[in-house]
């Protein structure tokens, strides 16, 4: 029978692998001595290869509200095929389809007007 071979311990940071002993085990320095040693030696000419992580914005500047162009929404139920009525002929006489919807009103209000005389 052969032994099937399990899985590799998985790495530890810090660990030096002088053997199959664990007591070789030594802890990564805190995150506060790691900062220091870097800052020392950029200092003395030792620039990391990797790029720091990039410094958080102390002032994010927002632009100012701009009110909204079209300060309203209206939603309609449509049967089907009038959708594709309505962008057919918004695309054929190259208007916005919020200048159609208002030619349609328009057109309403004076077939009103007329049936009223």
């Amino acid at each position: 029978m052969t032994d099937k071979p399990g899985k590799p311990a998985p790495r530890l940071a810090g660990v030096t692998n002088f053997g199959d002993d664990d007591a070789d085990y030594i802890a990564p320095p805190p995150r506060a001595v790691r900062e220091q040693a870097r800052a020392g030696g950029e200092a003395i000419g030792f620039v990391s290869d990797r790029p720091a992580a990039p410094a958080a914005r102390a002032t994010v500047k927002k632009r100012p509200r701009l009110p909204s162009q079209f300060p309203d929404h209206y939603n309609l139920r449509l049967r089907e095929g009038d959708r594709e009525r309505f962008d057919d002929y918004a695309y054929r006489h190259r208007l916005a389809k919020g200048d159609v919807f208002a030619l349609m009103l328009d057109l309403l209000e004076a077939k009103d007007r007329a049936d009223q005389d």
